[in-house]
């Protein structure tokens, strides 16, 4: 019988590596420039939020626990990683002392500037970089926050990227990100119709810097759960949105365009389209004050 040998850190650093290379993100086109495509999508996620404003979701979900873990309170400064157009952004300001969002992306942070106005915050700061690419230390970001969170963001791709979080930390660091595969129905009917393959792992999962934290001496509290979305949209909002998506990782030749229009007319009535969609989400919370080495 084989002796359980523990895995490590520098095991875990290659394993997330290796899916990254592997990883849906990697099906990218070579030539697409990312922060255009955010800008490109800044408007459905802006038109998205508006419309769940008023719905319990995700964002009490990750509050609630952060609260249970002691690591929620008021009066924190907090620095928001890849704060896109202010999901999480607005609802920690409204009890934080601070909240400096990043956000890489010019049109995503204009959207997310427009909703922090209208819901009269005075205490968010914005940081138009790209997190791989910041220099803590350069900032003046070590050391400055109570809590670092990072939801579903590709800022955290590595090792170098997840260690830099900790680093920015006085206190508590939080990433929320995917676990396991998604259930998105479109996107992959789309992608075995397009591509002619079953729709690749997104690569970023969370069993990765689970692993890693847990084995460098952390104690990272973990949950799972199901998030469960319905999308509704117009014909055409639908079409748009597919062929966004699908046109960050190939050309959209004609054939390509008649195939996603006929998949979402045939799917729709009275002219809106509807999918509902689960994503199974991990989340970790640790200190980065308490550490076996």
């Amino acid at each position: 019988m084989e002796v359980f040998k523990e895995k490590k850190p520098e095991f875990w650093r290659q394993t997330w590596q290796d899916a990254h290379n592997h990883s849906l993100h990697a099906r990218k086109r070579k030539d697409l420039d990312e922060l255009a495509y955010w800008d490109a999508m800044a408007d459905f996620f802006a038109k998205t939020a508006r419309k769940r404003s008023n719905k319990k979701g995700r964002s009490q979900t990750v509050l609630s626990w952060l609260e249970q873990g002691g690591a929620w309170q008021s009066g924190m400064e907090i620095l928001d990683i890849g704060a896109g157009v202010g999901n999480f952004t607005i609802p920690m300001a409204q009890q934080a002392k601070r909240v400096v969002a990043l956000e890489p992306a010019p049109a995503m942070l204009e959207a997310m500037r427009g909703r922090v106005n209208e819901a009269g915050l005075t205490n968010v700061e914005y940081l138009e970089q790209e997190w791989q690419m910041l220099d803590p230390q350069v900032e003046g970001l070590r050391g400055s926050f109570d809590l670092v969170f990072a939801s579903l963001t590709p800022g955290i791709r590595d090792v170098e990227t997840l260690e830099k979080m900790c680093a920015c930390s006085r206190r508590w660091c939080f990433l929320c990100d995917f676990a396991g595969r998604r259930w998105f129905p479109g996107h992959e009917d789309l992608w075995q119709l397009i591509f002619g393959e079953k729709m690749p792992l997104p690569g970023h999962d969370i069993m990765y810097p689970l692993n890693y934290l847990y084995v460098s001496g952390y104690l990272p509290f973990f949950r799972t759960w199901i998030d469960v979305r319905d999308r509704e949209m117009s014909v055409e909002e639908a079409v748009a949105s597919f062929e966004l998506y699908f046109w960050s990782y190939t050309t959209l030749t004609p054939e390509i365009k008649r195939t996603i229009r006929s998949y979402v007319e045939e799917r729709s009535v009275r002219g809106l389209y509807q999918e509902r969609y689960h994503i199974r989400l991990g989340m970790i919370l640790w200190s980065v004050t308490e550490r076996m080495i």
